[in-house]
């Protein structure tokens, strides 16, 4: 039954090879687990995993590919049984439908089990609606680009922190975000990997449309096309809104694809297109057989996007004494 499940896939997603990704540890991606791998005791992993590179105007091509590994991991790896996993792509990631699967994600969930949330696709920023309560320093607010993105509606921050408010204390909360929500780093001259073309690197960021900022009467742009933010509002480096809301519960830890003024790779790995972040976090994963705590994790993946030089440094925003746990455990 998997095995014609997987041959589905391959068929829907295009995929004319097994995704064969040579790791450095042992770990190889090429087909679906033959049995459902049974949670140990009493508690429960959830997992919802969303990707989308079939954007109406901005394309990708890695983000389908960043879902199916991190399927293929938590099945197999991490002991998340599929009937558990919810898997979101392309034009079935609408808004509505994430926020569908999202209120899916957090029901039924007790101290002690697991809620997992991975997103591969175009982040970007909008003016916060309610500019002067706003829990952003510069008025806006970090949004995930669904398929149907609107602009006028987009999925902001807080709407997805308040599924995780829902959460009873004792959750683990892990959110890996293969995005980018800031777009000065557009403005850098990213180095290339390598690949089939000049194409073969694109940055997830969607530019919100003129129209978003000349609303709100509160923010202008300067000479450079920042925006600028009025006299007596402390601009500062903090938490994104999704992050607070969610670290709140207290168990939550996010990782996160660059920091707030980069941009987040979608590029040609290996003979495959991939996030840079979820195809090299999944690589030092394997490198440590998939038992490493998050703090060797993040410098792990840091060092190897360096050394392939790529720009991005992905983030870890967890409590301190959370470093030091080890991945999904």
């Amino acid at each position: 039954m998997l095995k014609r499940l997987w041959a589905w896939i391959k068929s829907l997603f295009g995929i004319k090879e097994p995704l064969d990704l040579q790791f450095e540890g042992s770990f190889e991606v090429d087909s679906l687990p033959e049995s459902v791998i049974q949670e140990g005791g009493t508690s429960m992993k959830k997992a919802l995993i969303a990707g989308i590179n079939n954007y109406p105007d901005a394309p990708l091509r890695g983000c389908v590919n960043d879902c199916l590994l991190m399927y293929k991991v938590l099945s197999e790896k991490f002991g998340f049984n599929t009937k558990n996993i919810d898997l979101l792509t392309d034009s079935d990631c609408t808004k509505a439908n994430l926020l569908v699967s999202l209120k899916k994600l957090v029901t039924g969930v007790k101290a002690g089990d697991t809620v997992f949330f991975h997103y591969s696709g175009h982040g970007s920023q909008v003016m916060s609606n309610d500019w002067t309560n706003s829990d952003e320093a510069d008025g806006r607010d970090e949004i995930l680009c669904p398929v149907d993105l609107d602009w006028n509606d987009p999925l902001r921050d807080h709407e997805l922190g308040a599924f995780f408010k829902l959460l009873p204390k004792g959750v683990k909360i892990l959110v890996i975000l293969d995005c980018c929500h800031s777009g000065t780093g557009l403005r850098n001259s990213l180095k290339k990997l390598g690949g089939k073309d000049k194409d073969d690197f694109r940055n997830r960021f969607l530019p919100p449309p003129p129209s978003n900022i000349l609303t709100n009467p509160r923010v202008g742009l300067d000479d450079n096309l920042n925006f600028v933010v009025p006299e007596g509002k402390s601009v500062q480096t903090q938490k994104r809104g999704f992050a607070v809301s969610a670290q709140k519960q207290g168990d939550a830890i996010l990782i996160s694809g660059c920091m707030e003024n980069q941009t987040s790779a979608d590029a040609w790995i290996n003979g495959r297109y991939h996030g840079a972040l979820s195809y090299y976090l999944v690589e030092v994963l394997a490198s440590h057989n998939f038992d490493v705590d998050y703090k060797t994790l993040i410098n792990g993946v840091n060092l190897k996007l360096k050394n392939k030089r790529f720009t991005q440094v992905p983030q870890l925003e967890a409590k301190e004494e959370f470093f030091n746990h080890k991945f999904l455990t």
